[in-house]
C-alpha cells in the first residue's frame, strides 16, 4: 500500500468517503478502476511518496477497498506492410 504525503488533500476525503459508503453497502471485497489521462494520473500518482512513477499503473486501500489507477495512453498503431504492398 502506498504512503500518502503529509498533507491529505480534499481527493483522499473524498475517496475515504466513497470507500466507507462501498463497504455500508456490501461485505465483500471491493475494487474501484480509474482510467485516467496522462496529466491526471500524473497528479493523482504525485500524491504519493512510496510509488514507482514510471509504472503506468498504481493501486492503493482505503478502508478495505482498492482503487487501482490506470495510465490511458492512445494505443499506437502499428501499420502492416502486406507481400502485395512490397
Amino acid at each position: 500500500m502506498a504512503e500518502v504525503k503529509k498533507d491529505v488533500p480534499d481527493v483522499m476525503k473524498k475517496l475515504a468517503m466513497i470507500a466507507d459508503a462501498v463497504q455500508d453497502i456490501y461485505s465483500g471485497k471491493a475494487t474501484i478502476v480509474f482510467e485516467l489521462e496522462k496529466k491526471e494520473y500524473k497528479k493523482m500518482i504525485s500524491m504519493f511518496r512510496e510509488i514507482d512513477r514510471h509504472h503506468k499503473q498504481f493501486k492503493i486501500e482505503i478502508s478495505g477497498t482498492e482503487f487501482i489507477y490506470l495510465l490511458n495512453e492512445p494505443e499506437k498503431v502499428e501499420e502492416k506492410v502486406t507481400e502485395d504492398e512490397s
